[in-house]
């Protein structure tokens, strides 16, 4: 199949080592025929990385309407900023396009909600593009989990801050105006961990929060911004099976920066990335449950990723990163933001139902009024 990419920016390369692994192991997938950016000279040079790797050069454009008007493509991955997701799903939808969708799946639930409503209305395929779930290892931890070798989770603990300098994340400071990225470091990051919270150990009741923007004014030395999303958020929550989460994220940090997570159930502690440490005394690395758990997954969550995309296209296989699920996680988020707004708890499925938008609405608000739909 032809897949485009729309979006030549920092997460691409990954996405292309994610092409790469799978085309190292001779696994059929995607040709990448086409890649469009504004900037053509970053499109250029991407292109000519892509010849380098895969072995062909993708053709170039400026314009994604006219990449998905002119090329015969299958599939696209959508690698924008936050607000233009809804915009450009739809229009790759109506011209019979399979959409994989970077995460966030959107800038706020409701264009979520929009865009597996079109992805619906045209029959076509989404995905999510969430590395947090999938990958060997990922699937792995999930799977291990659930077959219980550390008991019934009760206790879920994510702790991450980073330091910025009082520049801006990745380099891009539409990161931090909420009417282009949603929110703060909790959108933009925190879906990755909403999502792994949930593929571990099932559905996030209800949420309680409070955020923060500590960093007043923001600067590369060129541009210069008063920050409009949260640096900080300091989040509690349970999940349906009673078990409890404390979450923690800052780009607010200075002089020493920290990062973790810490999964608790009743026979031990499972430490992504690292091992499972038994109450019985008993550590058993990543590498043997990658082994017992997901031996045949890509060990690339990107590589991953597009078999996933194939997978649902060619044989209606529904995906672990699916719609639905980035919804769900960007649900989470929106609840944690919500609860912060009002002063109390929120229950996610408010959020994902759109009974409870008064974060949203300041979203909104600050976005560009020609993204924006017209229902709202």
């Amino acid at each position: 199949m032809n897949i485009g990419f729309i979006g030549c920016g920092v997460i691409s390369t990954a996405h292309l080592e994610g092409l790469e692994e799978l085309k190292k192991a001779n696994r059929e997938t995607f040709e990448l025929s086409a890649v469009c950016d504004l900037n053509e000279n970053r499109a250029n040079a991407f292109a000519a990385t892509a010849e380098e790797r895969l072995g062909k050069r993708p053709t170039v454009y400026t314009d994604y309407k006219k990449m998905i008007d002119e090329e015969n493509l299958d599939a696209v991955s959508v690698l924008l900023d936050h607000d233009l997701h809804h915009i450009v799903a739809e229009d790759c939808f109506a011209a019979g396009i399979h959409v994989q969708m970077q995460k966030p799946l959107a800038i706020s639930p409701y264009y979520g909600r929009k865009i597996l409503a079109d992805a619906k209305k045209y029959g076509r395929v989404l995905t999510v593009s969430e590395p947090s779930v999938l990958g060997a290892e990922n699937v792995a931890m999930a799977r291990a989990i659930k077959d219980g070798i550390i008991g019934s989770v009760n206790l879920l603990m994510d702790y991450v801050t980073v330091t910025l300098h009082r520049t801006f994340f990745a380099g891009t400071a539409w990161r931090h105006l909420k009417g282009r990225a949603g929110a703060g470091w909790i959108n933009d990051h925190g879906v990755h961990r909403t999502h792994m919270f949930t593929e571990v150990n099932g559905p996030i009741r209800e949420v309680f929060a409070y955020t923060e923007i500590f960093e007043k004014e923001l600067s590369d030395g060129n541009t210069t911004i008063r920050p409009t999303g949260e640096d900080t958020s300091v989040t509690v929550f349970r999940f349906d099976n009673g078990g409890l989460g404390h979450w923690m994220c800052s780009t607010a940090a200075h002089g020493e920066t920290m990062g973790g997570v810490w999964i608790y159930g009743s026979k031990g502690c499972f430490r992504p990335g690292k091992h499972i440490a038994l109450a019985n005394g008993q550590t058993i690395p990543v590498g043997d449950l990658i082994m017992q758990y997901a031996p045949e997954v890509a060990a690339h969550p990107f590589a991953h990723s597009y078999v996933e995309l194939w997978e649902a296209i060619s044989d209606r296989i529904v995906p672990i990163s699916s719609g639905e699920r980035g919804l769900e996680a960007l649900s989470i988020v929106y609840a944690a933001l919500e609860s912060a707004l009002i002063g109390h708890p929120v229950k996610v499925e408010d959020i994902m139902n759109g009974v409870r938008h008064a974060y949203e609405d300041t979203v909104v608000k600050e976005m560009i009024p020609e993204r924006k739909s017209p229902l709202i």
